[in-house]
């Protein structure tokens, strides 16, 4: 099956990860580090390479679609970050205000992008939880990956669902 993807709003490779034992240890430390959280599922993996000019506009990684099925939370990984530009945008955060933030996040005098945005850097992850509790999204986790302007940008994304047990029925006897 091919996917088609208007450039203007994605401009990147992506690749479905096969669930070796690289990756199923990956999902298990992303399902422990939310440990708290019964009956979560981590979607299969898919990994994006942005080139120059590689990005996607912003967007939400919830549906809000109110059918109870949606991701609960994302991790955002830089598998490889050899490139300017390409930082994950969210214009909907406030930007802290101490300095020791911007190891991480863009602190330019004159920001091209309103809200925070996160610096790609080589092993490093952003991670947001997309639902409140009672199942609707926070509006602050609309984020875009901004354009690389020079190399390039690899990144993980890790997605977890809610996916409670499934209750068999029991069955109904006779007795005679």
């Amino acid at each position: 099956m091919t996917e088609r993807v208007d450039p203007s709003v994605r401009l990147s490779d992506r690749a479905l990860l096969d669930r070796d034992d690289v990756v199923r240890c990956l999902e298990e430390r992303a399902r422990a580090f939310q440990g708290w959280r019964p009956f979560l599922y981590i979607e299969r993996m898919w990994a994006q390479r942005y080139n120059v000019s590689g990005h996607y506009r912003h967007h939400y990684d919830w549906t809000g679609n109110g059918q109870g099925a949606d991701r609960v939370s994302t991790f955002m990984v830089y598998l490889k970050a050899d490139c300017t530009g390409g930082g994950t945008n969210f214009p909907r955060l406030r930007k802290p205000l101490d300095k020791k933030w911007c190891r991480f996040i863009e602190c330019d005098a004159e920001p091209q992008e309103e809200g925070v945005t996160f610096k790609p850097i080589k092993g490093n992850a952003i991670f947001w939880e997309n639902l409140r509790a009672d199942g609707t999204g926070y509006p602050e986790t609309w984020h875009a990956a901004l354009p690389v302007r020079s190399g390039e940008k690899v990144g993980l994304n890790i997605w977890s669902w809610y996916q409670p047990p499934i209750r068999k029925r029991k069955s109904k006897t006779k007795t005679g």
